[in-house]
């Protein structure tokens, strides 16, 4: 992807639940994101899951997305990255843009930002990779 298609996506507000060019929060920009490049349909988690998943099967977000989606430990370009909070549930993914880098929405919108951060080091859960069949 040019930087010139990069910034279709860095112009992206920040919307809870949003999924579109309009808004969007973070599952959304990976859904977003691999549809807009890729054609591929990741499936959002808010019409898989009721909306109080998080409560109950406390990482839904990752058992969903192995589907699609195999733990790696070496990021490429368009791989996911996932975070997770204090308990261990994954909250939070954004996609490698390579050089430590990765694009995730938050509440200050699309951003890109350093894996390396220590922020980011504390919550880090995995890299991974879509499958090819």
């Amino acid at each position: 992807m040019s930087d010139v298609d990069l910034r279709q996506f860095l112009s992206i507000p920040y919307i809870k639940k949003g999924r579109g060019f309009d808004g969007s929060d973070c599952k959304g920009l990976i859904i977003l994101y691999y549809k807009t490049l890729f054609n591929i349909d990741i499936p959002d988690i808010l019409e898989e899951y009721a909306p109080e998943w998080s409560l109950g099967d406390r990482n839904s977000f990752v058992q969903n997305y192995h589907k699609f989606f195999e733990p790696v430990k070496l990021p490429k370009k368009h791989d996911l990255i996932l975070f997770q909070d204090r308990a261990g549930v994954v909250n939070h993914g954004g996609i490698i843009r390579g050089y430590g880098k990765f694009i995730h929405c938050c509440e200050d919108g699309t951003l890109i930002d350093s894996y390396h951060r220590d922020m980011w080091i504390k919550r880090f859960n995995g890299f991974y990779r879509v499958k090819h069949d």
